[in-house]
């Protein structure tokens, strides 16, 4: 290379450089942006979910009151004197939030629950008294609910007050105000059960406050032991009365220092291997081999990716065609035959093909779910006692009919825990229906919970699945958790399976930061251990009765059910299911039809699509739920859909639900969905 060219080159090299330092800092800068926004819509989201987690709490307990209110509409003054102890006794079983239950005639306390603690409030005006007028005189005029606090009460410590105002006829027949039922809650408890401190765990600081209604200024509901800043994410939370606000920010700000440094680094890095391509370019040399590399990486990549593809659309193929093949083969069979026997023999094994195809699509699911990460732990209080018993009594009678010995033990010492009792479940149920499978009649399968280290806040148990089964060989036991893993042996080669239940348990257990371990031999039978870091939860009474916790009996026959549902195969495959029950079925097409019909008749039931045409099966039920007639607004209402996860479930229940059964349809859990509704409203 000349001198001239190599100044030339030389030139132009540092020019790249200039441009591209400038380009890569600008993108530098648009992706922490980026990050600083995705950071701050999910920040959003948990502001949201503590406002809207508030709001529910203060409803519940809003409740109580209008308990009262209406047990006093309906007795009367001198019924509710008598009963009152026994009434506010009852609301407040087992129940730290509620401190006590007050009724305040003409807006003046004469009635307290419990007496004992309280006896200073009793002949308090909360009309006039400090710190509740406002609320009292705003709840008696607008006739409305209203919440004052939280403050220092009367009685000591801090609480916030429900007020619910009791309008009534006096003996003239004059309709006007009578007084209040009053709950009282204490707010340390309350806090307590909203459960704020998962958010400090999370690594947030948050702010709830208020603007106080005397003097306009900001107050203090709850707060995290560090401060937040202006740059917080504010969200609002609607109060019977008022509006709770909830700011919250990410511990150490919206981008760590670090990750931004990264982010310039990275630019900077970006801009010099520009500047050395161009270079490289520029003068002829390594060029043509790094392009060379970059093709053959990207087709080997490439390459990769389609053996997955067709591994996966194999599978697939063949796991999807064997139900198929067999539904379709033995509906042609049924639709030839003229005996009843054999054509109830081909709809039983229609059946059993229809449960593995639905068992496959599932499964597909729940990988995809875990593999996109849209699948998280759902941490809730768990009894392990309970938890042993209902997987005993899950696969009781199938472990029978098989002639297998199956046990369940649980010998803990702490039995109550912070779990993921759902995914949990489904671990331990893929594994004990693998042992049930793959052990021969007159075999065992076991079960065992043990507590093994155990600390201040959290203890390791250990979730063990046996059997004597035709165990594993060692080849398989490599791969045994990938996708569509089999074994490929004359034992195992007419079991049913998809080779996606051991994958689904791996992801789970990894999921909830377990360990699984498995010991396995052929012809001796396989053992799994499962390892889980649980928090310790106080001991309470628990109720080991499982009658108690049974559903009362309630028959449905002479039921007014009203169906709603825009495909006609679905809606004749339920009629016919809900008139063999004796049940008489009305039907609709869509919500709006819907919506019509509920509001011309009382139904004791209605069961509603969600995806439907003309007004959805949320807007339907938003919309009956406003309905004038308080009685015909109160109907229970089931979401029947095929929207079948866990926070399909959630959202029908926050848009008004009373409960959710997911198709194809069981005839059992609809039946079992419709008596809770009817016992849960008539408890109500």
């Amino acid at each position: 290379m000349t001198k001239k060219s190599f100044t030339k080159c030389m030139l132009w090299t540092v020019l790249v450089l200039f441009v591209s330092f400038i380009l890569t800092h600008q993108v530098a800068n648009y992706f922490i942006e980026l990050r600083i926004a995705k950071e701050k819509q999910l920040v959003q989201h948990t502001a949201q979910t503590t406002a809207l987690h508030f709001e529910s709490k203060i409803e519940k307990y809003l409740s109580a009151a209008a308990f009262l209110k209406n047990y006093l509409l309906l007795n009367g003054e001198e019924a509710t004197t008598a009963a009152f102890p026994q009434l506010a006794a009852a609301i407040m079983d087992k129940n730290d939030v509620i401190q006590c239950l007050e009724l305040a005639k003409d807006g003046t306390i004469d009635r307290v629950y419990p007496l004992q603690g309280n006896e200073h409030v009793v002949g308090l005006n909360l009309l006039t008294a400090e710190k509740r007028r406002f609320e009292a005189s705003l709840a008696r005029s607008t006739g409305k609910y209203t919440i004052a606090g939280p403050f220092p009460l009367v009685q000591g410590g801090v609480g916030a007050l429900l007020f619910d105002p009791i309008f009534k006829y006096n003996s003239k027949g004059e309709y006007g105000f009578w007084g209040f039922a009053v709950v009282v809650i204490d707010w340390k408890a309350f806090v307590k059960e909203v459960n704020l401190q998962l958010l400090e765990k999370s690594g947030y600081h948050y702010s709830i406050w208020h603007r106080d209604p005397y003097s306009g200024a900001k107050a203090s509901i709850a707060k995290s032991d560090h401060l937040v800043s202006a740059d917080a994410i504010q969200v609002s939370c609607p109060m019977p009365n008022d509006f709770w606000y909830v700011d919250i920010e990410v511990d150490g700000g919206w981008i760590s220092p670090l990750t931004q440094d990264a982010y310039w680094a990275l630019a900077m890095l970006i801009s010099l291997l520009l500047t050395i391509g161009y270079w490289q370019f520029a003068t002829g040399r390594i060029k043509e081999q790094e392009h060379k590399q970059q093709l053959e990486a990207a087709l080997a990549k490439a390459n990769v990716a389609n053996e997955a593809k067709t591994r996966f659309l194999f599978s697939m193929s063949h796991d999807i065609r064997t139900p198929m093949n067999a539904i379709l083969g033995f509906t042609d069979i049924a639709k030839g035959s003229k005996s009843l026997e054999q054509i109830q023999d081909c709809l039983h094994k229609i059946g059993l093909a229809g449960d593995l195809l639905l068992k496959l699509i599932n499964e597909i699911l729940n990988i995809s779910r875990i593999e996109s990460g849209t699948l998280r732990p759902l941490l809730e209080k768990v009894d392990l006692q309970q938890f042993a018993r209902d997987l005993e009594m899950l696969f009781k009678q199938s472990m029978e009919n098989k002639q297998l010995d199956f046990r369940v033990l649980c010998t803990v010492k702490n039995r109550l825990v912070e779990a993921d009792s759902q995914h949990m479940q489904t671990i331990c149920v893929n594994l004990i229906a693998n042992a049930q499978k793959f052990t021969p009649a007159g075999g065992k399968v076991a079960m065992c919970i043990e507590q093994l280290e155990t600390q201040a806040e959290q203890a390791v148990y250990r979730i063990q699945v046996s059997d004597t089964g035709i165990g594993m060989s060692e080849e398989f036991q490599k791969v045994q958790y990938q996708l569509f893993e089999r074994e490929r042996t004359t034992t195992v080669t007419h079991t049913e399976g998809t080779g996606l239940g051991l994958a689904i348990v791996k992801r789970l257990v990894d999921m909830l930061e377990g360990r699984i371990e498995c010991e396995s031999q052929v012809g001796k039978g396989t053992t799994y251990s499962l390892y889980f870091t649980l928090k310790l939860l106080p001991d309470v009474a628990v109720n080991d009765n499982p009658a108690d916790k049974q559903l009362a009996e309630q028959a449905l026959a002479g039921k007014e059910v009203l169906l709603v549902e825009d495909n006609e195969l679905n809606m004749e495959i339920a009629q016919i299911v809900l008139a063999k029950a004796g049940i008489v079925v009305d039907t609709a097409e869509n919500g709006k039809e819907a919506v019509a019909k509920a509001s011309a008749k009382r139904y004791d039931v209605i069961l509603m699509d969600i995806q439907m045409p003309v007004m959805n099966g949320y807007e339907a039920t938003r919309a009956i739920r406003q309905l004038e007639n308080k009685e015909l607004a109160q109907v229970p209402i089931i979401a029947m859909t095929a929207n079948a996860f866990q926070e399909d479930k959630e959202k029908a229940l926050n848009e008004g639900m009373d409960g959710h059964v997911a198709k194809p349809l069981n005839v059992k859990v609809v039946m079992q969905a419709m008596q809770e509704a009817l016992l849960n409203k008539g408890q109500k």
